[in-house]
C-alpha cells in the first residue's frame, strides 16, 4: 500500500487506527482525499499533545473534529509522485483552531517555506479555487492544444517560451486584460472562424476555442 511504501522511504513503521500503537508527536498531517478527511480524523485517537492538521485546500477547519487542537497546512502546489517540489519557494497556507495553535502551525510552515500565509478556510478555498482555475483549467487546455499540434506534425515545447511569457504577465499585471493579444482580442472574426474550423476534428478544444473567443471578444468590445 501507500502507507507501506512511505513507510519504507522514511525508515518508519505503518500505523493502523489502534490507539495503542499511536507515540506522541507534534502534530499528525492527513495527505488523504478531500472526502477522507472526516473518516481518517475520527479513527485516530484525540491526544492533548498533538495538533490534527489537513493539508486540503479546499476543505473545512471543521473537518478535523472531534480532534480540538486542529488546522490546516495546504501547499498550494501540484504534487505528484514524479515530480519533486521547489518547497522552499511554495506557498504554505496555515489555519488553526486557536491562536496557539496557529502560530505552531504557522512556526512549522516557516521550517519548510519561506512563503507562508496565514488565512482562514473562506480564504482558503478562494485561492485553491482560483489556482484550479488558472492551474488545471490551464493545464487541460494545454494538453489539448499540444495533442492537436502534434496531430498536425508540430513540436508543442515551441509553445514554451509564450508561455514563459504569459506566466510572467500574469505576476507582473495589474489588469491582465490589457495584454490580451489575438484575433479574438481584435476582433478578428475571420480568423476566429477559420481557427475554430481548424480545431473541429477535436470536441474539446474546438468548444474551448469557440467559448474563450467569445468572452475575450465580449470583454474587450465592451471596453472600447
Amino acid at each position: 500500500s501507500a502507507a507501506h511504501s512511505l513507510a519504507g522511504r522514511l525508515l518508519t513503521a505503518p500505523l493502523s487506527d489502534d490507539s495503542a500503537s499511536w507515540p506522541e508527536a507534534d502534530f499528525v498531517l492527513l495527505a488523504v482525499s478531500d472526502c477522507a478527511i472526516s473518516e481518517c480524523a475520527n479513527r485516530i485517537p484525540v491526544r492533548s499533545r498533538w495538533i490534527m492538521l489537513h493539508s486540503s485546500g479546499s476543505g473545512s477547519l471543521l473537518q478535523c473534529a472531534p480532534h480540538a487542537r486542529c488546522g490546516v497546512l495546504w501547499p498550494m502546489a501540484t504534487l505528484r509522485r514524479e515530480r519533486s517540489v521547489d518547497w522552499k519557494s511554495t506557498p504554505l497556507f496555515v489555519e488553526g483552531s486557536d491562536s496557539e495553535c496557529s502560530h505552531q502551525i504557522a512556526e512549522l510552515a516557516h521550517k519548510i517555506s519561506n512563503v507562508v500565509v496565514h488565512a482562514d478556510s473562506a480564504l482558503r478555498q478562494s485561492y485553491h479555487l482560483a489556482a484550479v482555475s488558472a492551474a488545471n483549467f490551464s493545464l487541460f487546455l494545454f494538453a489539448e492544444t499540444s495533442e492537436w499540434l502534434r496531430s498536425r506534425g508540430g513540436d508543442p515545447r515551441l509553445l514554451s517560451p509564450i508561455l514563459q511569457q504569459i506566466i510572467g504577465d500574469f505576476v507582473d499585471a495589474n489588469n491582465l486584460h490589457e495584454r490580451q493579444t489575438g484575433p479574438a482580442a481584435r476582433g478578428d472574426k475571420q480568423t476566429v472562424e477559420r481557427q475554430w474550423l481548424e480545431v473541429s476534428d477535436r470536441p474539446a478544444l474546438s468548444a474551448l476555442y469557440r467559448l474563450f473567443s467569445d468572452l475575450i471578444g465580449l470583454k474587450h468590445t465592451s471596453e472600447k
